[in-house]
């Protein structure tokens, strides 16, 4: 009986196989279609009347901005998202005037299109010809032992109050066991306060020699017993945490030895080129109209 079947079907497999391979062919086609059409959705966070935002339209943006900006990816991401669509936004408005402002938009695009590709290029081709070897690592580490040293920090919390009798006063209620943190935000008279007294970590090197050799003989928890007067007002200072000095190790100096040898390799790569470049170019230069750039 499958025998039978099997002579049956082999013939109409035969008599129309070009057509069902274009029907194979055309699902495959969907299919792959849908399935890119699902991942890029999948990496949409936003659209704006439905134009999409997605997350490689994000990271570019943040890739071009100052390093701050890419800071405030990692801690609020939701504002660099509102950014960006304040940018679609205004773009789509600008784009009504482009006719008018065309030519000015286009000579800027022009001298940034060849930064970016120059920078691209610099990156991805003359890098590549970079080989930083590890004892060449090993030897810069050993050849810059200071360069690698970390100094002792320490993290600080403060109140400031406007007087000693009120410093005092905040003392007493820190040894019944108030939080000097809540003291911090209610009675300091400085904007540390809006950090509950957070001054972050410092390096001990830059603390006044006198706070410095007060701070480095207690634990982290402590407060100091002497109330520090400045110009700003007084001072009760708590040691939150510290680290001591240490030197970093070769393993973890190695990513920052490397991307500097990398830095000053691509300086060379591109100072040689450009070398190359002008002995067999033609350069003119019209000194006289060179001179009118200082009047603009």
């Amino acid at each position: 009986m499958l025998k039978l079947r099997v002579k049956k079907v082999m013939p109409f497999l035969k008599k129309n196989r070009k057509v069902i391979l274009a029907l194979t062919a055309a699902v495959l086609v969907a299919g792959l279609v849908t399935f890119r059409i699902i991942v890029r959705n999948r990496r949409v966070i936003a659209y704006v009347d439905g134009y999409p935002i997605t997350v490689n339209d994000i990271l570019i943006e943040t890739e071009l901005s100052p390093t701050f900006y890419k800071e405030t990816l990692k801690t609020d991401p939701n504002a660099v998202l509102d950014d960006y669509i304040n940018q679609i936004l205004l773009f789509r408005e600008a784009k009504k005037y482009e006719r008018e402002l065309k030519r000015e938009v286009e000579s800027r695009m022009r001298n940034y299109y060849m930064k970016l590709l120059t920078k691209e290029y610099v990156d991805r081709k003359l890098a590549a010809k970079l080989k930083i070897t590890d004892e060449e690592i090993a030897e810069y580490y050993n050849a810059h032992l200071d360069d690698f040293v970390i100094p002792e920090r320490v993290r600080l919390f403060e109140i400031v109050l406007p007087s000693q009798q009120a410093a005092e006063a905040v003392r007493r209620r820190l040894t019944l066991g108030e939080s000097f943190e809540e003291l911090a935000r209610r009675e300091s008279i400085t904007q540390s306060r809006e950090r509950s007294g957070d001054l972050g970590w410092i390096d001990v090197r830059k603390l006044e020699p006198e706070i410095a050799a007060l701070v480095t003989r207690i634990s982290p928890g402590d407060v100091l017993a002497n109330i520090i007067r400045t110009e700003v007002g007084y001072h009760i200072i708590k040691l939150e945490s510290k680290t001591e000095k240490r030197m970093l190790t070769l393993q973890e100096a190695t990513p920052e030895i490397k991307s500097m040898m990398i830095s000053q390799g691509k300086k060379r790569e591109v100072d040689a080129l450009i070398a190359r470049l002008r002995e067999k170019s033609k350069i003119r230069v019209f000194l006289e109209r060179v001179e009118l750039l200082k009047k603009i």
